[in-house]
């Protein structure tokens, strides 16, 4: 079988299930300002990627993925898990899979992180109950902002949390994002925030993407 788990190296070298940015760039606007890490990372642009991340939205689709998930993920002897550094699932069908995932690799901490407060909404509805192991976090699709109080408000009372991105680094709960290069393990410090916090500031790195934000509002 091709690999389908990803090793990314800011957050440690942590595993991940990636997607094809196509499940997320819609509506969000770090794709459209032009400021989207993934869409900048040259190396996710390699082919050998490029055909993972489509091998695994296949596979997404399919009736086999938790099965096939679990088990890559409990054969890895991973601690820790990231759904997704790249892409997101494309409806609530996906998401609880991703979820039930979860329930079986119930040793492992996973970071959930989608744009979608549909599938939140749908979820919630849905009355599913989310795994102690999965810090599900809705991103904020708009860079630079807070989200929004209501949203807060709709989603807490559900295990849900939120994350944001910020310019003005004292606001910033992420420290691996606010130097250069930046990792999770600093200080002699490995941070878990992503795995265990329900509110999450990244301040925005990367190259040229301040300039952008002022300039596009």
């Amino acid at each position: 079988m091709k690999p389908i788990l990803s090793q990314v190296s800011k957050l440690d070298n942590v595993k991940s299930f990636d997607l094809p940015l196509t499940t997320c760039q819609d509506r969000c606007e770090y794709f459209i300002k032009k400021i989207c890490y993934s869409k900048n990372n040259p190396r996710l642009r390699y082919k050998k990627k490029v055909l993972k991340n489509l091998r695994n939205l296949k596979l997404i689709r399919s009736s086999k993925f938790v099965k096939v998930l679990s088990f890559e993920i409990l054969k890895s002897n991973s601690r820790k898990f990231r759904f997704f550094s790249n892409g997101q699932t494309e409806n609530i069908i996906q998401l609880v899979k991703v979820l039930e995932v979860c329930k079986i690799c119930k040793n492992v901490k996973f970071a959930i992180m989608i744009n979608s407060e549909i599938q939140i909404s749908q979820l919630i509805q849905s009355r599913y109950k989310i795994p102690k192991n999965a810090n599900l976090l809705l991103s904020n699709y708009e860079p630079n902002k807070k989200t929004p109080e209501f949203m807060i408000n709709f989603i807490e009372p559900y295990n849900i949390g939120y994350t944001q991105t910020t310019l003005n680094k004292k606001l910033a709960t992420c420290q691996a994002s606010t130097v250069k290069n930046g990792h999770c393990y600093q200080k002699g410090v490995m941070c878990e925030k992503c795995y265990n916090d329900k509110d999450i500031t990244f301040m925005i790195h990367g190259r040229f993407n301040k300039q952008r934000i002022l300039k596009n509002g």
